[in-house]
């Protein structure tokens, strides 16, 4: 009787996760978009909602319960409790389209039960060409639109099994003349449940007062009044929560699946689904959807995992299409040291 409950309870996660995997689509597809449309466009600073880290592009996103290495501060700031080693450094680089490049990088370590990780991230547009109403094709002149994050996290385990985190972020946008400031804040929450390697993760972010642009608006031409200041708008605040769960497919191979159902304030609700296949611990296969994206829904990728003398290290690249946009190439360097045991002598 005690083994057949065993056997069950061993189950129940592959259930749950088959379950979601599989009505996410179909439900999320057809229910989802129904809410969240009437907020769209409500929200500015759109940057911070550009996700970083190649592995969890593969992942389709779903990456709030899985979130144990260098972006854990990005996803899941309760995660940095779970990242290898007791240091950690992560380098991501995108190239989107028009010449715009987002940079991250990552820092984090651990001592006894809390862990801290500092993290800055910057989107840049190059040179834009100036233009006025007299002049469609360009004056001559270019000016620059380039954002910042810089952040600092706290994370601290409970228990073996359940972590907080937190995360204080100071953002900054500049565009030609004008500029936008202002803090905000996420919170992160991730549970072990001792169901084999079932975790459950949430997390809430983006959170804070409304940004308000500084500078002076610019004259809106003869019989027009021209605003004494600029409208305040809102941050794009989100909230995740997600299951993931690794199976030992026997030997050294190991599959694991994650799903996220994903509300962000500005936008229709989504799921996120993926899945990676881990190859004797050193080759990484990946690929997940989001419903609801018009471009980006569909991610693929593969990591490499390396031990050069005293540190773990892992890259990872990952694909998108983003329709008009082009295809999008994501990649991250993901560095850690070796435990003692491990290193060469």
């Amino acid at each position: 009787m005690v083994s057949r409950v065993m056997r069950s309870v061993t189950w129940l996660p592959l259930l749950v996760s088959a379950l979601l995997l599989l009505a996410g689509p179909v439900r999320a597809g057809s229910v989802l978009e129904l809410y969240g449309d009437e907020n769209v466009g409500t929200a500015g600073a759109q940057f911070l909602r550009l996700p970083v880290g190649a592995r969890a592009i593969g992942l389709g996103r779903a990456y709030v319960a899985c979130a144990v290495d260098g972006p854990a501060a990005f996803w899941n700031p309760a995660g940095i409790m779970r990242t290898p080693g007791l240091g950690n450094l992560f380098f991501s680089h995108v190239s989107y389209a028009a010449d715009i490049d987002l940079e991250y990088a990552a820092y984090s370590w651990r001592r006894q039960n809390f862990g801290f990780a500092l993290t800055g991230s910057m989107l840049r547009s190059g040179e834009i060409l100036r233009t006025d109403e007299l002049h469609q094709e360009g004056t001559g002149a270019t000016f620059n639109a380039n954002q910042f994050v810089l952040s600092a996290s706290v994370a601290k385990s409970m228990t073996d099994r359940f972590s907080l985190g937190g995360t204080a972020k100071l953002y900054q946008e500049n565009l030609d003349e004008f500029e936008v400031r202002g803090l905000l804040m996420d919170l992160g929450v991730l549970y072990y449940t001792g169901l084999g390697d079932l975790r459950v993760g949430f997390a809430v972010r983006n959170f804070g007062p409304d940004l308000q642009p500084g500078g002076t608006p610019p004259s809106l031409g003869p019989g027009y009044a021209t605003p004494l200041e600029f409208q305040s708008f809102q941050a794009p605040t989100s909230g995740s929560f997600g299951l993931a769960y690794t199976w030992r497919l026997g030997g050294r191979t190991t599959l694991l699946t994650t799903s996220d159902f994903h509300h962000p304030t500005d936008a229709s609700e989504s799921f996120r689904a993926g899945a990676e296949l881990g190859l004797a611990e050193r080759l990484l296969l990946r690929g997940g959807f989001e419903t609801n994206r018009l471009e980006g829904g569909l991610g693929a990728g593969f990591g490499v995992n390396l031990a050069r003398d005293e540190w773990r290290i892992r890259f990872d690249y990952a694909v998108s299409d983003m329709g008009a946009f082009g295809t999008i190439h994501y990649l991250s360097l993901d560095l850690s040291p070796l435990p003692d045991g491990r290193r060469r002598r």
